[in-house]
C-alpha cells in the first residue's frame, strides 16, 4: 500500500548508499546557517566512549574561504609544499559554499585520544549522511599535515586541537556515479 511508511532501515540504507564524495556544487549558492547548525547537531549524536564530547567545528563561508586559502599559501612554501600546489591554495577552499573544519580535542591519555578521534570521525560520517539527506553535496578532505599549525591559527583553536576532517558543502550542480566497491573481508567465528 502506498500509504505505508518506509521502514527506517530502508531510509537509512538509502542515504548511506546515496552519499557521494563530490565537489560538483555551486560555490556561490550559500548554505543557510540554520542548515549548517542542523548538520552539526546531527554530527554530535555520534557514539563517544566516556562522553568526552571531543568534537569542535569551525565554519568557513563567504570571503573566509579565500582568506583561509591565502593564509595557508603564505606559509606553505616554508613547509615544503610544492609550488604548483601552493598556487592553487588561495582559491582551493572556495570550491564550495561552505567549508567545515572538524577537530578533536587531544587527550593526554593515548587510548582516550584514539577513542575521541574515532568518535569525531563517526561525527563526520553523521554530518555527511545528514547533508546527503538534505540534498547537499559533500566531500571529506584533509589539510596537508605541515599546514595544520597554520590551520589552527586561522581557526583560532588551541594547540590541543587536531584536525580530523575538512568538509566541503554545497548545493549540487551534477551527480557522481557510485564507484564499484570490493566485497569486504569478513571473518566469522562461532
Amino acid at each position: 500500500m502506498d500509504d505505508d511508511p518506509i521502514p527506517v532501515d530502508a531510509v537509512v540504507g538509502a542515504v548511506i548508499r546515496d552519499r557521494r564524495t563530490s565537489l560538483l556544487v555551486d560555490p556561490d549558492r550559500p548554505v543557510p546557517s540554520a542548515v549548517i547548525d542542523e548538520l552539526i547537531d546531527s554530527a554530535t549524536w555520534a557514539p563517544n566512549h566516556k562522553r568526552t564530547w571531543p568534537w569542535r567545528f569551525t565554519v568557513l563561508t563567504g570571503d573566509a574561504r579565500y582568506r583561509f586559502g591565502e593564509a595557508l599559501a603564505a606559509v606553505a612554501p616554508g613547509e615544503g609544499i610544492a609550488a604548483e600546489k601552493v598556487a592553487k591554495l588561495p582559491a582551493k577552499y572556495a570550491r564550495s559554499a561552505a567549508v567545515l573544519l572538524v577537530w578533536t580535542v587531544v587527550d593526554d591519555d593515548p587510548l582516550r585520544a584514539r577513542e575521541d578521534r574515532d568518535a569525531v570521525a563517526a561525527a563526520v560520517q553523521n554530518l555527511l549522511l545528514a547533508a546527503t539527506s538534505m540534498g547537499l553535496g559533500n566531500y571529506w578532505a584533509s589539510v596537508p599535515e605541515p599546514l595544520h599549525d597554520a590551520t589552527r591559527r586561522f581557526a583560532r583553536v588551541d594547540e590541543d586541537h587536531d584536525l580530523v576532517a575538512l568538509v566541503y558543502l554545497g548545493w549540487p550542480t551534477g551527480a557522481v556515479a557510485a564507484p564499484e566497491r570490493p566485497a569486504p573481508e569478513v571473518t566469522w567465528i562461532e
